[in-house]
């Protein structure tokens, strides 16, 4: 484990910077404007972005700056794609996947609080993911969205950088690998027990049915 996070923090330390804006702006922007963030939420990008800004040579201003800028152009390419595909895309598989009750749960928000939601969907996961294209279906004026976008993007990316860059360089690279580290395989163990209790659980109802 010690050769591993030797290595993380050397490829982190030398990483050249531009390499770093291209990759959290780019993880920033698809979230929302092609649905990744339901693969790898931005904020986990943002915040190893942080961290690099803390132990290497990027600079954390041109990171947040770029990041809300990306955050921002993929949000409204979202409520774009919504407003004109939206049906489209919900029936799809992909939409399907993700299941009419998130939908409807985002829906719900969206119609019932408008701009606070836009603004605090931003911190919950897949919310933050369908609210643009939820937006767009439910034909939200664009000049309303446009100011709750611009006002959940700035305060959700200066939050989430700034929080991973003091985080990096308080506790340290090596420290924080070492704690993602274990809770990776905690994480592991814990999805493969739960695995073995269900499959154990089906078989012993197959067993149990009559012939």
């Amino acid at each position: 484990m010690q050769s591993v996070v030797d290595w993380v923090i050397g490829v982190i330390e030398t990483t050249p910077p531009w390499v770093v804006y291209l990759l959290v702006w780019s993880l920033v922007y698809t979230e929302t404007a092609a649905l990744l963030g339901l693969i790898l939420p931005g904020e986990t990008a943002l915040l190893a972005g942080g961290v690099a800004a803390a132990v290497g040579e990027t600079n954390i201003a041109w990171l947040i700056a770029g990041a809300c800028v990306a955050a921002i152009c993929g949000d409204a390419t979202g409520f774009t794609l919504g407003r004109h595909f939206g049906p489209r895309i919900r029936v799809s598989r992909l939409g399907r996947q993700i299941g009419p009750g998130r939908w409807d749960r985002v829906a719900q928000a969206v119609q019932r609080r408008g701009i606070p939601t836009v603004i605090g969907a931003r911190w919950i996961g897949y919310v933050r993911t369908l609210t643009p294209f939820v937006a767009g279906m439910s034909r939200m004026p664009v000049k309303i969205y446009l100011v709750a976008n611009i006002i959940g993007g700035l305060i959700w990316v200066i939050s989430v950088g700034v929080i991973g860059y003091f985080v990096g360089a308080t506790v340290g690279a090596r420290l924080l690998l070492y704690g993602a580290l274990v809770v990776g395989v905690a994480a592991l163990l814990f999805v493969g027990i739960g695995w073995l209790r269900n499959r154990r659980h089906a078989r012993r109802l197959a067993e149990a049915k009559p012939g």
